[in-house]
């Protein structure tokens, strides 16, 4: 029998991570930093939810943010978890010289490591690849020749973190 307040095997981990992604637009890597949450209703099966802010490195003030939620699978093996997700949510693009900015569906699958480094601190590596299916940008008066988009958005990148088990 599991005591009150415990809940069984589920968990939750709250995490922070720096990010490197393409961002699908213009040359140049966008860096970012976000947060993160995972809650576990099993040891396999649980969801994410994950805020990305891409603001460092921006050429012509270009920048990406991502709000995210969706479900996640684990794999757990000694002190490692691997894991896959699948996320939906909203992708927020500001346009080269503030021109404009707009706000996009965004589907993101995801993969990576959860290394346990104590009995409640992880380290994260993780991959994301997103796909953004109704971006097309306004008309660019910048020489970037990627304004219009008529595939969408495709950003992808790596991160790193580290989260702490809450329970």
């Amino acid at each position: 029998m599991v005591p009150a307040g415990k809940g069984g095997n589920q968990s939750l981990y709250v995490g922070a991570t720096f990010s490197d992604f393409d961002p699908d637009y213009g040359y140049q890597r966008l860096y970012g930093i976000g947060a993160f949450a995972d809650y576990n209703l099993t040891p396999r099966l649980g969801a994410e939810a994950e805020v990305r802010f891409h603001r460092f490195n921006q050429l012509a003030n270009i920048h990406e943010d991502n709000y995210l939620i969706g479900p996640k699978y684990n794999y757990r093996h000694n002190r490692y978890v691997f894991f896959a997700k699948g996320l939906v949510g909203l992708g927020y693009f500001n346009f080269p010289l503030n021109a404009a900015h707009g706000s996009y569906l965004d589907v993101a699958l995801g993969g990576g490591l959860d290394y346990r480094l104590t009995r409640r601190i992880y380290l994260r590596g993780e991959y994301e690849y997103q796909i953004w299916p109704g971006f097309v940008g306004p008309p660019d008066p910048t020489p970037i020749p990627l304004q219009n988009r008529p595939n969408g958005l495709t950003p992808n990148g790596f991160s790193i973190g580290a989260s702490y088990r809450i329970f």
